[in-house]
């Protein structure tokens, strides 16, 4: 039976890539007929005319092999996205595919192409008569509209924005469309994961010819359509699963993709208020940019190749962190909770950088706002925020852990749990004095402490319910580790959003609009120079960065001085300079020290370049250059 399975997957998967494959160069052929050509512009990275809406043909491929599918040869494979979806979704989508077509010949206006995505998911929830139950929790008639209009239309929305590379918005929804076959054969349904592999075989096939250099694009028409097929996919097939499906569904379906437009919409919205602030020319939440995800790693200098097999890794990775918690439910609360600490930490440092610069240049001027008059306030709203903050955490924990089940029988038992989680919680925020800092000039040891507090009571609360319920080790252990993630998020996110974007803007001013510092010597004297430059940084708001060092000593190389590298020799400065942007250089080796040769290959060096060269003895800068 494994092996007929096997067949028919294969099967339903080539069927659909090879149409794609036959069709392609006939659309390629006929597009400039259509007038379906994508013309090069600033903002677009492709260099020639470009045929444009070949998701045509993954929509004319996809339909044929699901209408084979469901009406000759499906069988007895178990599946939710039935026949009745079938009929209901090949007519929204070709709507959607309209609204595409036009969309890419003669453009279309965002509020007109989202009231056609409306339309479209609205025709689908109807047709196909479907009520959303979610984790138990019926949404009736318009409670299901509405989350079926949400979800659908961030997913399209989130495909369409991602699709401005070669073969980038069709290889994530092979990727993800793959995911979600094995999600489903996992699950034993059978003919849903049929029409996830007919989808990613129609995307294989067309990475014949998108993958750059691209012969064809998806546009509007393709990434429109993949969108609203994997999330309608999602939502119908995989809606139907546990709490942790659902809670990772956006895993397999559109996690890049999503990633890309939230962070678009936080970006774009706070150039709409600096913008306004500053009395120019509005920019509109949907206006264009080149900020995306891959417009970054291309300014690093990577091929569109790279990039696009970069963002496919990124992509497998997360369906595959997905498909673990799926598959293992429970016992992989660990694990998402090591994930979600990592992620966070890898976003900030590696990805939120143009979104923090944009948000520090927002609060930069309110940073003599002095908040420790505000102290009493704050002591109350930080305690009646935790209070309640708690209260949450402690029903989600026991929300997730037990898959939505009801988790507490009686208001009394409720209380009850409540007071175990909350009061050494509590207790121990007090008596760390967390309420009665000023967390505008925090430092990273007081979040340590916060931390702490957090941890320490949740295991003296594990320890009292242990005590009251044995044979619930596992149970409780889990619930305390959910407990800890949700509370430290919330009571350490309400404190720490100033200091965060001050600190992390600060670090993407440096290299932008900051003056650029190298250090010539990594001895004593350049480190008290180092400790000076960081006395003025810290004056003039961050805008002096010490780029690193550079000293003659070989042994020193690649080597950190507090925190500094030592970047090379004098042989390597003229790289050094071009590539930091260097605007002063600091000689800090002692009278006597530096030879004359050494001065003049120097000098010879920055001679044409707009640099200062200083030299720096006990305190005393001098400008010798």
């Amino acid at each position: 039976m494994l092996s007929e399975n096997f067949i028919k997957y294969l099967f339903v998967f080539s069927l659909s890539m090879v149409i794609v494959i036959l069709l392609t160069p006939l659309f390629i052929k006929l597009a400039p007929r259509m007038g379906l050509m994508d013309t090069p512009d600033g903002r677009r990275i492709h260099k020639k005319v470009t045929p444009v809406g070949g998701g045509l043909v993954v929509f004319i491929a996809f339909s044929i092999t699901c209408y084979l599918l469901h009406h000759h040869f499906l069988g007895n494979f178990d599946a939710l996205v039935d026949s009745d979806w079938w009929h209901a979704f090949f007519t929204a989508s070709t709507i959607l595919i309209i609204v595409g077509l036009i969309d890419d010949r003669f453009g279309m206006p965002p509020l007109v192409k989202l009231a056609g995505q409306v339309i479209t998911c609205s025709c689908l929830y109807f047709l196909s008569d479907y009520h959303i139950n979610l984790l138990n929790i019926d949404l009736g008639f318009f409670g299901g509209l509405i989350f079926v209009l949400i979800w659908t239309i961030a997913i399209i929305n989130a495909f369409n924005l991602i699709d401005g590379l070669d073969g980038l918005c069709s290889g994530l929804a092979m990727i993800s469309a793959t995911g979600l076959a094995v999600v489903f054969i996992s699950r034993g349904s059978s003919g849903d994961a049929l029409v996830c592999l007919a989808l990613a075989g129609a995307c294989i096939g067309f990475l014949f010819y998108n993958f750059s250099p691209a012969k064809v694009f998806l546009g509007d028409t393709g990434s429109m359509f993949l969108g609203f097929t994997l999330a309608s996919i999602s939502l119908y097939a995989g809606g139907k699963g546990s709490f942790f499906v659902i809670l990772t569904t956006p895993f397999f379906i559109a996690g890049i993709p999503v990633i890309d437009t939230l962070l678009a919409i936080w970006r774009r919205s706070i150039r709409k208020t600096l913008a306004k602030r500053q009395g120019l020319p509005a920019i509109k939440v949907m206006q264009a940019d080149k900020d995306h995800l891959h417009h970054r790693l291309l300014n690093y200098g990577f091929t569109q190749r790279y990039v696009a097999l970069l963002l496919y890794a990124i992509n497998i990775i997360m369906v595959c962190v997905g498909l673990t918690f799926v598959l293992f439910s429970e016992l992989a609360i660990g694990l998402f909770l090591i994930v979600i600490l990592i992620s966070i930490y890898l976003l900030i440092k590696y990805v939120l950088k143009v979104e923090l610069l944009e948000t520090y240049k927002l609060v930069a001027p309110n940073k003599t706002l002095h908040l420790h008059h505000l102290t009493p306030f704050f002591i109350g709203f930080y305690a009646m925020f935790d209070l309640l903050w708690i209260a949450i955490s402690v029903w989600l924990a026991n929300f997730i852990v037990l898959s939505g089940k009801v988790t507490f029988y009686s208001t009394e038992e409720w209380i009850f749990q409540l007071l175990l989680w909350e009061s050494p919680v509590l207790l121990f925020l007090f008596s760390f004095k967390t309420y009665f800092k000023v967390w505008q000039a925090s430092y990273f040891r007081d979040y340590l402490l916060l931390l702490l507090a957090i941890l320490v009571g949740s295991t003296i609360s594990m320890a009292l319910f242990l005590s009251l319920n044995s044979g619930e080790e596992i149970l409780l252990i889990n619930k305390m580790s959910l407990f800890v993630l949700f509370s430290s998020i919330g009571i350490t996110g309400i404190r720490m959003p100033y200091r965060f974007i001050s600190e992390w803007g600060i670090d993407n001013v440096r290299g932008v609009n900051s003056y650029n510092i190298l250090i010539y010597g990594a001895g004593a004297y350049g480190n008290l120079c180092l400790h000076e430059c960081h006395l003025k940084q810290d004056g003039e708001g961050g805008m002096l960065n010490v780029v690193g060092f550079i000293d003659d000593n070989e042994l020193l190389r690649n080597q950190y001085i507090h925190g500094k590298i030592v970047l090379g020799g004098l042989s390597e400065l003229a790289n050094i300079i071009s590539k930091y942007s260097i605007n002063e250089i600091i000689i800090t080796y002692p009278k006597g020290d530096i030879s004359n040769e050494t001065f003049l290959h120097l000098k010879e060096i920055v001679h044409d370049k707009p640099i200062k060269v200083f030299k720096w003895d006990t305190l005393v800068k001098e400008l010798i250059l």
